[in-house]
């Protein structure tokens, strides 16, 4: 090599390698600065991918959603077909109420000839058949068609049974005279326990339902457009899914004033009372499907507010107390904690109040239940939910003050200007807690917002004496961990009376068993038995005079057995 070359050649190679370092360079630049473009065109590829896919899935189970099961030509064709066709007479020698009579029956089975058709069929085979078989193409796998919609298929078969029975019953009576026709509800509706069965567990899923919905539609992004696409459908005539799925409820209200209107323009009396007692059973079974749409929310909400108050330690409530060291554990938390949700149990009022102590108010939060008041002090506090980065505030209650049996106070209007009072009382009411010697043992006075509202919270607590229920507690008890924490024995309740027999606890009566102190069951006392009964009496004459006051049922406070070491 010609040595004369060599630094032309070097200096190629600090040109070469500086333009290669100066390309690399560039390229990484490139490669951030493009990067987040291309993820996201690839984002979109994939999504168009997936909406290609389910779009497919869809329309190809649109298109097969026949359901042989419940296909009936001869239904369908009496969509069209008005009243005076189906019954084969003249109508104009129908008197005015026999042709409002047949009008009546005719609108009865057109309406849920109707409801079958165009509602329940719909949704049947436009949502969820078509559903079931994109997820066998395993598509919308996430997604549960029972939980969505019921026993959907159960009310199909009652419906179209009610047409096909309507329909074959009409034939059979037909020759006999139109008046027959009548008969043709009583006999479809004696069927009324099953039918209204299925409608009820429709009703209490149907929240449910709809919370299902809600939370599929955040969660499934592919649901959304599954649904847009049935949407589409000419069978929906844009119907969205909430509109077919409340349907059911809609309908089963409608029946009794279908009913009605057949009576109204009944002549003979004997098809009058067999209408009557139809309509009677349906307002009867509607009632029952309201009682349980309104318990289970109920329920829900007491198990809502379980999990969300707290209730105060004795060791927090009573600080000058002394505990023993050995039951500090055990009764750092209270035996209440499951208190609330119980069957019997209904949560009658809640609400906003302000609480009058030591001349000034403070803010609380109260809840009227069907046997007892509870004054708690609400907390916020932010929560993360799952999947989520964003915060929602979800609400606590304090206990305040001990619960407060209603067949143990009173209550009273409070409402003062006077100006040589401290403060002046507006809309405000007074809750007087009793024991069942009418020793009173605490006093709220409370403050309402308006008028209205302390009227309402005064209406409700009178509603709620006067329908108080007592409710039992003695099982609930051994559900919470102290029961099982603690190694306690029942003894006898003084605060329990019963009619004939007195107890009473005396120390002789208590005996060591192993390394534990246990108290035993207390003897009777025949004498002190005497005694208690007379007491009882003079207690009874002594109070007569606030008979008013008091609610007529023997105060008594729920009682938890308390157990002992």
């Amino acid at each position: 090599m010609n040595r004369n070359n060599f630094p032309l050649e070097n200096a190629d190679l600090q040109r070469a390698t500086i333009a290669s370092q100066a390309f690399y360079a560039d390229a990484k630049e490139q490669s951030r600065t493009r990067s987040p473009w291309i993820l996201k065109r690839l984002y979109e590829w994939s999504h168009r991918a997936k909406r290609r896919e389910i779009i497919k899935h869809v329309q190809a189970a649109l298109e097969t959603s026949g359901d042989p099961e419940f296909n009936d030509e001869e239904l369908e064709k009496l969509l069209l077909v008005n009243w005076d066709e189906i019954f084969a007479v003249n109508a104009e020698n129908l008197e005015s109420m026999d042709k409002k009579r047949l009008q009546a029956v005719w609108e009865l089975f057109h309406r849920e000839l109707i409801f079958f058709h165009k509602q329940l069929l719909v949704l049947r085979n436009v949502y969820k058949e078509p559903l079931k078989k994109c997820q066998v193409e395993g598509c919308l796998l996430t997604v549960e068609p029972d939980l969505l919609f019921g026993n959907l298929d159960q009310i199909c078969r009652i419906s179209w049974s009610f047409c096909k029975s309507f329909l074959k019953i009409l034939n059979e009576v037909g020759t006999v005279g139109e008046n027959n026709n009548y008969n043709t509800t009583d006999l479809i509706f004696s069927k009324g326990p099953s039918t209204i069965s299925a409608y009820q567990a429709y009703c209490i899923n149907y929240k449910a339902t709809m919370e299902y919905l809600g939370l599929i539609r955040e969660k499934e992004e592919r649901f959304t457009e599954f649904e847009r696409i049935c949407l589409t459908d000419p069978r929906c005539e844009r119907l969205q899914l909430e509109d077919l799925l409340i349907a059911p409820l809609q309908h089963i209200t409608r029946l009794p004033i279908l009913l009605k209107e057949i009576h109204k323009y009944t002549k003979d009396s004997g098809d009058k009372g067999r209408i009557e007692k139809v309509v009677e059973n349906m307002n009867e079974s509607l009632r029952s499907i309201d009682d349980s749409v309104q318990w289970l929310h109920n329920f829900e909400r007491l198990q809502q507010l379980q999990n969300s108050v707290i209730w105060p330690s004795v060791i927090e409530l009573e600080t000058r107390t002394f505990i023993p060291e050995f039951l500090r554990v055990a009764l750092s938390r209270q035996f209440c904690e499951n208190l609330l949700a119980h069957p019997r149990r209904k949560l009658i009022h809640e609400g906003h109040l302000e609480l009058v102590e030591n001349g000034r108010t403070c803010d609380c939060y109260a809840f009227l239940f069907n046997d007892m008041f509870l004054l708690t002090k609400m907390k916020k506090c932010a929560k993360i939910k799952k999947g989520m980065t964003q915060l929602t505030k979800s609400e606590q209650y304090v206990v305040q003050k001990q619960p407060i049996p209603l067949d143990s106070c009173v209550f009273c209007d409070a409402d003062s200007n006077d100006s040589t009072t401290s403060m002046s009382l507006k809309f405000a009411f007074v809750i007087i807690h009793l024991t069942r010697y009418y020793q009173v043992v605490s006093i709220f006075t409370l403050q309402a917002a308006n008028k209205h509202d302390k009227e309402l919270w005064i209406a409700k607590f009178q509603e709620s004496i006067e329908n108080y229920e007592s409710i039992q507690l003695k099982d609930m008890l051994k559900c919470t961990p102290l029961y099982s924490s603690l190694s306690l024995r029942r003894c006898s309740s003084s605060r329990l009376m019963q009619p004939n027999t007195r107890t009473c606890q005396n120390p002789s009566d208590i005996k060591p068993s192993h390394s534990d102190v246990q108290l035993e069951r207390p003897v009777e006392n025949e004498e002190v038995n005497t005694k208690d009964q007379h007491f009882k009496s003079e207690l009874v004459d002594a109070t007569t005079n606030i008979h008013g006051l008091v609610p007529s049922s023997d105060i008594q406070t729920m009682q938890l057995d308390i157990e002992t070491i």
